[in-house]
């Protein structure tokens, strides 16, 4: 059972880490383009 937890952490650790990666890079892009609505932007 101890797998089970050891993967979660993983998962919720990679995730945060993208998520904090995600944010930083759209603070620190230089110009801020906003997609219209009901579509995702482009990585």
């Amino acid at each position: 059972m101890q797998w089970l937890y050891t993967g979660l952490l993983i998962v919720a650790g990679a995730g945060t880490a993208a998520y904090t990666g995600f944010l930083l890079r759209r603070l620190f892009t230089l110009e801020p383009a906003v997609p219209p609505a009901g579509e995702e932007p482009q990585a």
